[in-house]
């Protein structure tokens, strides 16, 4: 304690007041009956996203230009974040707490540059040797077996891919063009995973031929089935096994090879998903006018928005309520397709309104293909009965991907149906997480129930509005005239802008605030962190309400 100090008249003292003398003798921490403390929540964006990427994490690692950890806390949940930053259908920017200030955090165009500079510094990929002796064998090279494969390697075990295909990547490859999903870029992604670890590829080798799921259960310590669906769902309607009508994926296959697309001068698309849309986009670079035919109106169609507007901006036409009823054919001439003009009834079991038809009204069109994108189905057969299927799917007993054999596991689109890439890397991952702590038999986590915040919650006086940072992306014509990616990504002066934008919200970024504003000099500042003093924090809650981001909480004092 500092010498104290007296004065002897009024004349002495200061004319404002102020301390002359330290006052850490004034133990003020016990007038408190409120104590704050940090209290960091989970930001709404992760617990959008599948895969539960720290979103705020590696977006604060961004504004400080650390790439490298940001890119190391994303393939923690995710490891192909240039994959998913492209093709994601983004629901972490539904739940951004920045949407009901301004405009949502462009996230995936954030995860997009961390994940390519990662591509681009491969000495980032830490490489793990096999250190356990069981063996893991995954069916299927598309996102879920290779998120799989990934963080079982990393966990230090032997694993070997089994693809039916030539080439890893299923859906990947196969069923998204090149304008959203470069196939270079691809294979860089792959080869970063299959370098990763111990992983053993065995492509051409589908189930069903030398390869049984009898032998691998033989083999290996534990399954994994993640092949997909890549079969084109019928639709049911007289003529469509004749000439001039082609499955959508089987299209989009013969596209992503390199073959040349000639689908005629008029084209119908039958669908509205993420299928019917790339489809349709691609006719439209083959030169074709496309009309894309869906059952319901553009608000039940399933299809990413984003890829909505994309093929409409490409000159793509949309006819709604409409279903294929008929299809004819006279010689080498183009098609006559009736089609049945359909109205919304009731919601079915997906709370979209069934659509139904609108008595006898129907009209025709003459076309030269006619491509049906109503859904993908998978083949169960090689498994069906080892592990359960009903529907064309893998039935699973929980989100571990766990089925009624205690060694095989499955997740993905063979399990959900036609989902999205994130889903099927998050059902990976949690496979992969599942089978290691049985094989080495850890005890499962304690799963707590996340705290999160809201805009109520944001101190929005320290915050100023602005637009999110668009990606920039070649011209419309340019676009349509071959395969070149659209967007060209964020550079670093649009990345780190758009990165400044976040709130961080419920987590500390070290903005100062409570340190400044502290009038008892209860706040210490160390090197990556605070800490309250509470011999000196009098429970003013200053701090609290100078948070922007709601970092701090409170409690009675002596609770």
């Amino acid at each position: 304690m500092g010498e104290k100090i007296t004065f002897k008249s009024f004349k002495e003292m200061p004319l404002c007041a102020m301390s002359v003398a330290d006052m850490t003798y004034n133990l003020t921490g016990s007038w408190r009956n409120v104590r704050p403390y940090y209290d960091y929540k989970v930001s709404p964006c992760r617990l959008g996203c599948p895969t539960a990427e720290n979103i705020q994490r590696y977006i604060f690692l961004a504004t400080g230009n650390d790439y490298e950890q940001a890119w190391r806390t994303i393939i923690e949940s995710n490891p192909m974040p240039s994959v998913t930053g492209r093709v994601c259908f983004h629901p972490c920017m539904e739940k951004c707490t920045r949407k009901d200030f301004d405009q949502a955090i462009n996230i995936p165009a954030i995860e997009r540059s961390i994940g390519d500079a990662g591509l681009d510094n491969p000495k980032w990929m830490e490489k793990t040797r096999a250190t356990k002796k069981e063996k893991i064998a995954v069916v299927g090279g598309g996102p879920a077996g290779l998120s799989c494969a990934f963080y079982l390697a990393r966990r230090g075990y032997p694993v070997t891919i089994f693809e039916a295909e030539g080439a890893l990547g299923g859906t990947l490859r196969w069923g998204i063009p090149e304008y959203r999903l470069p196939n270079d870029l691809l294979d860089r992604v792959i080869g970063s995973i299959l370098e990763s670890g111990p992983i053993t590829v065995k492509t051409r080798a589908p189930l069903g031929g030398t390869v049984t799921l009898e032998n691998l259960e033989k083999e290996y310590a534990a399954i994994f089935i993640g092949t997909g669906l890549m079969r084109s769902r019928p639709m049911g309607v007289a003529g469509e096994d004749g000439p001039g009508v082609q499955r959508g994926l089987e299209f989009l296959r013969k596209v992503n090879g390199g073959e040349k697309a000639a689908p005629g001068k008029r084209v119908v698309v039958v669908g509205g998903g993420n299928t019917a849309m790339d489809v349709a986009r691609c006719a439209r670079r083959a030169g074709s006018e496309v009309t894309v035919v869906y059952r319901r109106t553009m608000n039940e169609m399933p299809a990413i928005p984003d890829e909505i507007e994309e093929a409409e901006k490409e000159g793509v036409f949309f006819h709604f309520l409409a279903a294929p009823k008929s299809i004819t054919r006279g010689g080498a001439g183009p098609l006559s397709v009736v089609f049945q003009q359909m109205k919304l009834g009731d919601p079915d079991d997906s709370g979209r309104r069934r659509p139904v038809p609108d008595g006898n009204k129907t009209f025709a069109m003459e076309i030269d293909t006619l491509f049906t994108a109503i859904g993908e189905e998978g083949d169960v057969s090689p498994f069906e009965k080892a592990v359960g299927a009903s529907g064309g799917r893998i039935q699973i007993q929980n989100e571990s991907g766990e089925t009624l054999s205690k060694k095989i596991f499955a997740g993905g689109d063979i399990v959900t149906g036609a989902a999205s890439v994130v889903e099927a890397i998050a059902a990976g991952r949690k496979a992969a997480e599942r089978i290691g702590r049985m094989l080495s038999r850890e005890p499962e986590p304690a799963v707590e129930e996340p705290r999160t915040i809201s805009i109520e919650n944001i101190n929005t006086a320290y915050f100023t509005k602005g637009k999110r940072a668009l990606v920039p992306r070649i011209p419309v014509e340019e676009a349509v005239a071959g395969y070149r990616e659209i967007y060209t990504g964020y550079d670093g002066e649009l990345l780190r802008r758009e990165a400044d934008r976040c709130f961080s919200c419920g987590v500390c970024n070290y903005c100062d605030n409570c340190w400044v504003f502290c009038p008892d000099v209860a706040v210490k500042r160390l090197a990556d962190e605070y800490e309250f003093d509470y011999d000196y924090c009098k429970g003013c809650l200053v701090c609290v309400t100078e948070c922007p981001r709601s970092a701090i909480s409170t409690r009675e004092e002596g609770r």
